[in-house]
């Protein structure tokens, strides 16, 4: 009778599981399909706010405010601009509200943050060799810029400020397209439209001495999930304080036919006090990426530095190389 039941339990587990996935598209060689464009725009809170406290999700109701009070502040940012009434924030940022593209919903779960470990929905404490070099950093990118290598590698278009790896919803440009082989997965961020191309099979990693600006990855398929471990950063390759010997694994899972699961783990104990995790719902569309110009010619860094140059000369003192969200 035990062994009937036990029978029965598996033959249900396994319909269950079979309905879970039955509308998750597979490719020709039996995974599931990751192939697509995907939009990873959202409000859901990197951090959990303080007005949240303990809570881990919300209802439908508190999303319905959250997402309202997100609405009603951007009016308030657009109807200063109109006004006149700009702070630094505006000038640091080079043009108006209208450009952004941060998206209007939370997240589908309902969650209050992002980072779903530690338990508070906030990050670790950092310790004290990555508070002091964010402080080194900090006061580089406060001087006048002696040259491009003084100034963060946002400005100098090499990383894109939301497209890691870890991919994280930013200002703009949340968008990344994924290209699947049976070997490989190529992953195109908007963000700089950079690519990493990721083996799906491991591999053996890069010798230490070998350093990469989005680190070394490598996949493999773990049940219907694609499991990618990063390592081998380079020093100026920082994720929200991380350092160059951060692991970064990330977790990808086709949960339906429009949305997929991305959930990472930071693993950095030289930065942090415990790992952490955080997971970002991608949504599938029809929208293609588009070329990031960036620098646009490559003028901007130039005219930085031409700029620095004639303030040098004019014995002027200058407060605004930081941006007012880094201080």
């Amino acid at each position: 009778m035990k062994a009937t039941n036990a029978i029965f339990i598996s033959l249900g587990s396994l319909l269950i599981s079979q309905l879970c996935h039955a509308d998750v598209p597979t490719t020709a060689w039996g995974t599931p399909s990751l192939q697509g464009n995907w939009d990873y725009r959202t409000v859901t809170p990197f951090q959990r706010p303080a007005a949240f406290a303990d809570k881990e999700f919300l209802t439908a109701a508190e999303v319905d405010e959250f997402e309202t009070a997100v609405r009603n502040a951007r009016a308030a940012r657009e109807a200063a601009e109109f006004s006149g009434d700009a702070s630094q924030g505006d000038v640091d940022v080079g043009y108006n509200s209208f450009y952004l593209d941060r998206g209007t919903t939370m997240s589908s779960t309902m969650r209050t943050s992002q980072v779903i470990y530690p338990e508070n929905g906030r990050l670790p404490a950092m310790l004290d060799a990555a508070r002091e070099a964010g402080a080194y950093f900090r006061a580089l990118q406060s001087r006048s810029p002696q040259g491009p290598e003084d100034r963060n590698l946002y400005d100098r278009c090499i990383l894109g400020f939301n497209a890691g790896p870890p991919m994280r919803s930013g200002a703009y440009n949340n968008m990344m397209s994924l290209v699947q082989t049976e070997d490989y997965i190529v992953i195109q961020t908007e963000m700089v439209n950079d690519h990493r191309i990721i083996p799906t099979g491991g591999g053996q990693a890069l010798p230490d001495n070998m350093r990469l600006w989005k680190g070394d990855s490598r996949g493999q398929w773990e049940g219907d999930t694609f499991v990618v471990t990063t390592t081998n950063f380079t020093h100026l390759s920082r994720f929200s304080g991380s350092g160059e010997n951060m692991t970064l694994t990330e977790r990808f899972t086709r949960l339906d036919e429009n949305t997929l699961e991305y959930e990472y783990t930071v693993d950095d104990p030289e930065s942090f006090a415990d790992k952490w995790t955080a997971v970002v719902e991608m949504k599938l569309t029809d929208a293609d990426l588009f070329e990031y110009a960036c620098h646009e010619g490559n003028y901007a860094m130039p005219l930085m530095l031409s700029g620095a140059r004639k303030q040098d000369a004019a014995g002027k003192e200058d407060d605004t190389w930081l941006p007012s969200w880094s201080r």
